[in-house]
């Protein structure tokens, strides 16, 4: 009785610390959650600033500048911003005052995820009227780490839970 006492607590514990510590290891990369303007927008004017929110907080090292957006214009020139800003979740960059010109423009951006994750991507604006895209773009964000280990740490740490079940159990 003793024993099956000891095997179901240890079997309780177990389950508690995999759930807890599942929690955070499921999350895996962060994502774009919205774009300030939005995706794909017509817009007859542009804005003062381009903001993109994620689905974690962004990691910030001092004055390093790890989380960066540039912005391409239609003809292919990077177009010069302000300095990039992090506020939790959320980068920013604000636009110079100055004439633009109608079509479409690439909004790059590269985050670092607070668990170091770095992630990156582009969006396409529109100015009036949509043209040729400037450059080639990647509508959805992509991991820099894809290592085997990586990719498969969810699977490895409940195969790991499995075996320890199973050697508590019999």
């Amino acid at each position: 009785m003793r024993k099956q006492r000891s095997k179901s607590l240890a079997l309780a514990i177990t389950v508690l610390a995999l759930s807890l510590f599942q929690v955070e290891g499921a999350r895996g990369h962060t994502s774009v959650s919205s774009t300030t303007p939005e995706y794909k927008s017509i817009l007859t004017e542009m804005p003062a600033e381009i903001s993109i929110q994620f689905t974690d907080t962004l990691m910030v090292l001092g004055d390093k500048e790890v989380n960066s957006i540039s912005l391409t214009s239609p003809s292919g020139e990077k177009i010069k911003i302000g300095l990039t800003t992090v506020s939790g979740n959320t980068v920013s960059i604000k636009l110079a005052d100055q004439s633009y010109i109608d079509g479409t423009y690439l909004v790059d951006y590269r985050v670092v995820s607070a668990d170091g994750h770095p992630v990156s991507g582009s969006y396409e604006l529109y100015l009036n009227n949509p043209g040729a895209t400037p450059v080639a773009i990647s509508e959805e964000p992509h991991s820099e780490h894809q290592s085997f280990l990586h990719l498969h740490q969810t699977h490895i740490i409940w195969a790991g839970a499995a075996l320890i079940l199973i050697l508590l159990l019999f």
